[in-house]
């Protein structure tokens, strides 16, 4: 892999894949599945939606540079570290997460906006 923020994106994206699995394999063990949304967003979020950007960012290195792929990197990441925790307690009965929750999903959907917004820009030579 020749640009480091595109390996970035694959190692976060196999730590929060990492996780997720062991949360889903607790949930199993323990039959308490209340909180399978949030398992559900951290591989969403986590591990595909990092997978793709690194994947885009491995084809496109051209676009691998500045400072845009680095803010991107980080609002996925915050998103997905904030936000699985939060789900967590908030699908626990815990309402006062709901804006932890709400707080990461905007995060998350910044993080998709700027994907667009770097998709659509020029390639700089």
């Amino acid at each position: 892999m020749s640009n480091s923020i595109s390996l970035l994106f694959f190692r976060t994206a196999a730590v929060l894949l990492i996780v997720g699995m062991f949360f889903g394999i607790y949930m199993s063990a323990s039959g308490n599945h209340a909180a399978a949304g949030a398992h559900a967003h951290l591989n969403l979020i986590g591990f595909v939606v990092m997978s793709v950007y690194g994947i885009f960012f491995a084809l496109n290195p051209r676009k691998s540079t500045g400072r845009l792929p680095k803010i991107l990197w980080g609002l996925n990441t915050i998103a997905a570290v904030v936000m699985f925790p939060s789900l967590v307690f908030l699908l626990n009965g815990h309402p006062s997460f709901e804006p932890l929750v709400a707080a990461a999903s905007f995060l998350a959907l910044g993080g998709a906006i700027l994907f667009a917004v770097l998709l659509f820009l020029p390639v700089v030579a």
